[in-house]
């Protein structure tokens, strides 16, 4: 299909070079000069021929090309990440699909309490819920959820990394997630077709990014005492 498709601009192409060189001659005098308004005119032509062109070959070859990565709607990814805090919050964890859950932990806690810090006092954008167990059971489970992220309305979900936990003493460090670094190309419409479709130039060009939900979520034993030193909002999920 896509080699009909050329195969149809190039015929369409060379018509419109053939009709013009066809369609020139006969404007030529018998001096072989030819006056100011054809000259004008097919400077025009010229242009409108150009213009066809691009707009063939946009058709036959779309400007944006995505391989590899799925489209996904940001206000879609929006509502996940609302629909993930209010469950989450509320203790309701057997709703959340398990496909939010990045990572797990489990560690044994032996003394009455704990200290909660991002590590070097580093800000990260996770929310902490915390929920009490209803025993002294001394295992300390932690779950990190994350709804879909993306570029420009593609998913980077699995291109990014979760964060670290580790337990050192009285104390829970979390660690920033190891960076990924990404490299976009994209192409576009050059002006001579983006002038009649409307579509943005790359000088116009904003990169709409969405982070997604990120959640930390605690559940620890029943009288164990936390300390927050991580600057964060830690949330108590409601009994």
């Amino acid at each position: 299909m896509g080699m009909l498709t050329t195969l149809i601009a190039l015929m369409i192409i060379i018509g419109i070079v053939a009709f013009s060189a066809k369609a020139m001659k006969r404007t030529i005098n018998r001096k072989g000069k030819i006056s100011y308004s054809h000259r004008v005119l097919w400077i025009f032509s010229g242009y409108v021929a150009v213009l066809l062109i691009c707009v063939v070959l946009a058709a036959v070859h779309p400007a944006k090309i995505v391989e590899g990565l799925e489209k996904v709607d940001s206000e879609e990814l929006e509502r996940e990440g609302l629909n993930l805090y209010e469950a989450v919050k509320e203790g309701k964890i057997n709703q959340v699909d398990n496909k939010w859950i990045r990572k797990q932990w489990q560690f044994t806690v032996t003394g009455e309490q704990l200290a909660i810090a991002f590590d070097n006092d580093e800000y990260q954008n996770i929310s902490i819920v915390v929920e009490r167990k209803q025993t002294n059971d001394g295992t300390l489970e932690a779950v990190f959820y994350k709804t879909s992220s993306s570029v420009d309305g593609m998913e980077i979900s699995d291109l990014a990394n979760p964060p670290g936990l580790t337990l050192t003493g009285d104390s829970l460090t979390i660690k920033n997630p190891k960076a990924s670094n990404l490299a976009f190309t994209e192409f576009s419409s050059p002006f001579s077709v983006s002038q009649f479709t409307g579509e943005a130039s790359l000088f116009d060009h904003n990169t709409d990014i969405m982070h997604g939900q990120s959640i930390l979520y605690l559940r620890i034993p029943k009288d164990l005492e936390l300390h927050d030193q991580s600057n964060q909002d830690i949330q108590f999920v409601e009994q």
